[in-house]
């Protein structure tokens, strides 16, 4: 089974690149190296530039929204135009904790979400406790043709099948492995899975079997099985479709 990782952050792991080097036996097609804030972006293109099989997304993570100015967005316009970026992201609302106002957020979010559109990119969303929130703003915006992914969907059938609606895709990370996620199983089950996306979010959400220990994208073969078990799909065909469907959305991965 050919796998890929839509979301990670390898550069928040002390062995990244003994990580990297077990890509290939592993059967790892490619990943996606997220950024949360300005230095972090500059290190997650770093990292793609120095490996073939990484792309990265640059972006200002919702937490880390605090007294940005037009510089810092001009900083991630810049990077956005090399061509292993592949999004802005991770960008969106976060109400779980108080890092940040609510007002810095949609600052630092409406802008990322307007140099998206600017540079035909899609946008990787953070949403926690602000789904309705972040569908109105993005509604109010203007959808951008190129869309993006709900990265980690965390809330319900009705909540993703708006975001659905506006041709958003739905990422599903190490949480479907879990007992008992029957929320987040009857969003599997009902998202076609051309609008589905395999993340790990490493090193966080490890999936079942590995739970409690740090998660790298080589896991992301647990979450595609699951998928697939809740699909009744054969898991080798539907890593590919996930395959095409992060070339789709991610238009500038030649790999």
């Amino acid at each position: 089974m050919r796998l890929i990782d839509t979301h990670c952050h390898l550069n928040l792991i002390e062995n990244k690149e003994d990580i990297i080097k077990s890509f290939k036996e592993n059967n790892v097609n490619f990943v996606i190296e997220v950024g949360i804030d300005i230095e972090n972006s500059f290190k997650s293109l770093e990292l793609a530039d120095n490996h073939k099989n990484i792309y990265c997304a640059v972006g200002i993570h919702p937490n880390e929204s605090k007294k940005l100015s037009n510089k810092d967005f001009d900083t991630i316009n810049i990077l956005a135009k090399n061509e292993k970026v592949v999004a802005i992201g991770e960008i969106g609302l976060d109400y779980y904790r108080e890092y940040t106002t609510k007002n810095e957020q949609y600052y630092s979010f409406v802008n990322q979400f307007n140099l998206a559109k600017e540079n035909k990119l899609p946008v990787i969303l953070h949403i926690r406790d602000a789904y309705d929130d972040a569908f109105n703003l993005i509604v109010n915006e203007g959808v951008n043709e190129d869309l993006g992914v709900v990265h980690c969907f965390s809330s319900d059938w009705k909540t993703a099948k708006k975001f659905l609606d506006l041709g958003f895709y739905i990422g599903i990370d190490g949480p479907i492995t879990f007992k008992n996620n029957y929320k987040l199983v009857e969003v599997v089950k009902n998202t076609p899975v051309e609008y589905i996306l395999p993340e790990t979010d490493s090193p966080f959400l490890t999936p079942v079997p590995f739970r409690g220990k740090k998660n790298n994208p080589i896991y992301t073969k647990y979450i595609i099985t699951k998928i697939a078990e809740i699909k009744n799909i054969n898991p080798e065909e539907l890593s590919e479709i996930f395959i095409e469907n992060a070339k789709k959305l991610f238009k500038r991965i030649k790999i």
